[in-house]
């Protein structure tokens, strides 16, 4: 079966995407959410198969179950997300199944909520052509609205992306893992270190079409406010590591930029395996309660969100 989330054939080798209307720019939508759902959460449907409750799975196929539980999350959070990130290997490991499965997922997103972003945590980077074709990949076919990358080859894995202003691009400038460190972390001669200097190219001259924005990790504080820092209070920042990964959301203070609407606080885990009930009902009550506390402690630290 092939997976598709939103094109159609238009003779042999072409394809073309299917579109109501003219969309606006990606960082115009991203920008407003805030505001709109009162809220900095980014869920991630980091769906785990092996960890989706016995109660979706039973008497469904892999395909079925990923979407019925992907399905429940964003009922339960469609009005406090800001975004939803996913992490497309959770979904590829299992094939067709998986991918139809996440096609699906983000087409019911389009279809419930299509002013909230997707984004594609894929850390792909590429080079030539095969970026076109990724392109093609993550948004014709399964349906993203961003991408996120790695910086490792420099603007030539952005340029392609940067065309379309309805698209966005995420650049990994410091992240969240343990190792992080023995590169991003690297002095300089000039005394900047690696990241920092992927922080200004982010700000400054790869942010060519507006559609670029930064991605940092709350488990190291002092580089997430260094990032901040370079690219100013305007551009959105996305930050991962909150929670199960180790960072505490002290490291957040003073990083919400311009009206506290320019941060976006990605939980995965924890927020789509709260729950321990073998039950509909109490499942959902528990995601919707650690995404509505998240949710509310954010907004406590950024004093509101301006208008």
């Amino acid at each position: 079966m092939f997976y598709d989330a939103g094109m159609k054939s238009a003779g042999p080798g072409r394809l073309i995407r299917m579109r109501v209307k003219r969309l606006e720019k990606f960082i115009t939508r991203l920008k407003r959410m805030p505001a709109v759902r009162n809220s900095h959460l980014c869920v991630g449907l980091d769906s785990d198969y092996t960890r989706i409750p016995d109660f979706i799975k039973k008497g469904r196929t892999v395909q079925d179950a990923l979407f019925s539980f992907n399905r429940m999350i964003i009922e339960e959070t469609w009005d406090l997300a800001v975004a939803y990130k996913i992490n497309v290997s959770f979904y590829s490991l299992h094939g067709d199944a998986g991918l139809s499965a996440l096609a699906r997922t983000n087409r019911y997103v389009r279809e419930r909520v299509p002013e909230t972003p997707i984004l594609a945590d894929v850390k792909r980077s590429e080079i030539g052509s095969a970026v076109r074709m990724v392109a093609v990949e993550l948004f014709d076919r399964l349906g993203f609205d961003g991408v996120m990358v790695t910086p490792w080859f420099g603007v030539d894995t952005l340029k392609d992306f940067l065309v379309d202003d309805t698209k966005g691009v995420v650049v990994y400038v410091h992240d969240s893992n343990p190792s992080a460190v023995e590169i991003q972390d690297l002095l300089l001669a000039d005394g900047r270190r690696v990241y920092e200097v992927v922080a200004e190219k982010v700000a400054g001259e790869w942010n060519l079409n507006g559609n670029v924005f930064a991605e940092g990790g709350a488990t190291y504080p002092e580089a997430l406010r260094k990032i901040r820092r370079i690219v100013g209070d305007e551009m959105p920042l996305l930050v991962a590591g909150v929670g199960p990964q180790g960072g505490t959301l002290s490291a957040l203070d003073g990083l919400f930029g311009n009206g506290g609407r320019r941060l976006l606080v990605n939980s995965s885990r924890g927020v789509i395996f709260a729950g321990v009930a073998e039950n509909d009902a109490d499942y959902r009550r528990s995601v919707r309660s650690a995404a509505q506390t998240l949710r509310e402690r954010l907004l406590a630290m950024a004093g509101g969100i301006g208008k």
